[in-house]
């Protein structure tokens, strides 16, 4: 916690002096340092800019989340060497914890300005303290999904009391924090369904907005498809069950009252510029290229069907091959010296001997945006929803909807790269009848999430991860390393980093009432048992 207080500090002085960016955003919004005072869009952005880290593919993000969770979601090839479900270390999770409390300090002071204006000036700034608390409240998801319960109705308030004897906060439950969050984002719907903004309001948000350049519709739909995504986290198992199918029935079944992101148009992107914050073909072709985060896993070969006569049609776009053109790999069931000697294979130029991520659509791609939400990923859950009777639809039909857009997705990004010729994308009858062979009547639930996995992929292996922890599917497996005493297997869930235990233990133990703070506790919403292990 110390380093929470120090770091909620300097966001306070940051923000004293107006300023909560840097140039490098001048080409994206309004710097608020060019103001007179500190307004809600600049601290929106703010919140914004101190989550990018988590919600863009940056550098540091892929590095971490590849050796965990992409690792643990199977979509990354790992080889069998000791202390490898270790992750990236607690000190890369400390710094992932540090980052939240950072956002959400930014959105109390947010919260606060918003909340001391005076009434006839607020609904000119509501838009701006919603759309700030969206996107925290996204980050609020992602570490309550890897820790379970956090600090928040009490965290975040420092830079305001400046009172560190009294500001440690208590610990808040993932149910009602969850629970929050369905509630917040069907608030921010209600508000804008039917709205035109205050003109004040129309004109600040196009200046500061980055993600969708003022358009509230599609703030809309992004906010109603993030809302699917948690209910759908929430769906399976645990104790929110019941309200996460009612979130979802109800919003499928009223379309024109909870529009979402339908068509890869109004898919929510951050796009590239040249700015360090958003060079993401840079920061890609840094942590991807000449790493081993980049490598096929084995059960990626096997899910896109690779080597065989019946190929997914986004292989070409996901992955290079090999010099044999084959698409082989990193698998757990190879001895660790068959995969180091595979390895250091290298011939003609970087040709390696396991396929690696697709070098024009991933890493050599000016084109290539943050992803906050895509078509493919709301259709794939609307025929999870379908399949398990969560809401009325065709399961089957949205399947094949949703491979039609996965593949329009990579294609697209495809054409963008500049390493070598856009790759000619496949008809839409030749993708429906690769579905058709994908699904399973008898098991929807392996045919839809297996492909919703393959989506999420590389660039977004939270989601792959939270996948898998919560159906089993696609069904994986991982060598147990017998060399690790502590993390053997898979981890679960993230311990809390050392910070709560140095700074806020009080609070962390009667959190925790007496249970081990372990890494293989499942989570509520998760399967007891979501691989297979291999001796």
């Amino acid at each position: 916690m110390k380093k929470i207080y120090a770091l909620a500090l300097g966001c306070a002085a940051l923000l004293a002096t107006f300023s909560c960016s840097d140039d490098k955003f001048t080409d994206q919004y309004q710097d608020p340092s060019k103001t007179q005072k500190v307004t809600c869009p600049a601290l929106m952005v703010g919140v914004w800019q101190a989550s990018n880290t988590w919600m863009n593919p940056v550098y540091y993000r892929y590095y971490v989340s590849s050796t965990t969770s992409g690792l643990f979601s199977g979509v990354i090839g790992h080889t069998n060497s000791k202390d490898r479900f270790a992750g990236a270390g607690q000190g890369y999770f400390n710094e992932r914890w540090r980052n939240f409390y950072n956002t959400l300090t930014q959105f109390r002071v947010l919260e606060s300005e918003f909340n001391n204006l005076p009434e006839e000036e607020k609904e000119d700034y509501r838009i701006f303290f919603l759309l700030g608390r969206t996107v925290m409240e996204e980050q609020l998801y992602e570490v309550c999904s890897a820790w379970g319960g956090v600090p928040f109705s009490e965290a975040g308030t420092l830079w305001a009391t400046g009172n560190v004897a009294t500001s440690k906060p208590k610990y808040d439950s993932d149910i009602d924090l969850y629970r929050m969050i369905l509630t917040d984002l069907d608030e921010v719907n209600t508000y804008l369904n039917g709205r035109s903004l205050p003109s004040n309001a129309s004109t600040f948000l196009s200046a500061e907005d980055y993600v969708n350049n003022g358009d509230v519709s599609l703030w809309r739909k992004y906010v109603n498809s993030l809302r699917l995504r948690v209910a759908t986290h929430l769906a399976s198992n645990g104790d929110l069950v019941n309200e996460a199918r009612t979130a979802i029935k109800t919003m499928l079944e009223n379309p024109g009252t909870y529009p979402m992101v339908d068509v890869n148009s109004d898919n929510i992107t951050v796009p590239q510029t040249d700015d360090d914050q958003f060079d993401f073909d840079r920061d890609l072709q840094n942590a991807i290229e000449n790493t081993r985060y980049n490598r096929m896993s084995g059960a990626m070969q096997r899910a896109l069907n690779a080597n065989t006569n019946n190929e997914d049609p986004r292989l070409e776009v996901l992955y290079d091959s090999n010099w044999n053109n084959e698409y082989i790999g990193l698998d757990p069931k190879e001895t660790i010296t068959d995969q180091e000697t595979n390895l250091s294979i290298s011939t003609h130029g970087t040709a390696k001997y396991y396929a690696a991520l697709d070098t024009s659509t991933f890493t050599r791609n000016p084109g290539f945006p943050g992803l906050w939400m895509t078509a493919a990923e709301v259709s794939f859950m609307k025929a999870e929803a379908y399949a398990n009777n969560w809401a009325s639809g065709n399961a089957k039909s949205e399947f094949i909807n949703a491979m039609k857009l996965s593949t329009e997705f990579y294609f697209d990004l495809n054409s963008t790269g500049t390493f070598r010729d856009a790759l000619t994308a496949p008809s839409a009858s030749v993708v429906e009848a690769y579905a058709e062979t994908q699904w399973d009547a008898s098991n929807p639930q392996k045919s839809i999430l297996t492909q919703r996995w393959i989506h999420h992929g590389a660039i977004q292996e939270y989601e792959a991860w939270n996948v898998v922890r919560r159906t089993g599917y696609p069904e994986i497996y991982f060598k147990r390393d017998n060399q690790s005493v502590a993390t053997p297997l898979p981890l679960d869930r993230i311990q809390y980093p050392s910070d709560e235990k140095d700074y806020n233990s009080d609070n962390l133990n009667a959190h925790l009432g007496g249970k081990e703070d372990s890494w293989y506790t499942p989570l509520n919403w998760m399967k007891s048992t979501w691989y297979t292990t291999i001796e």
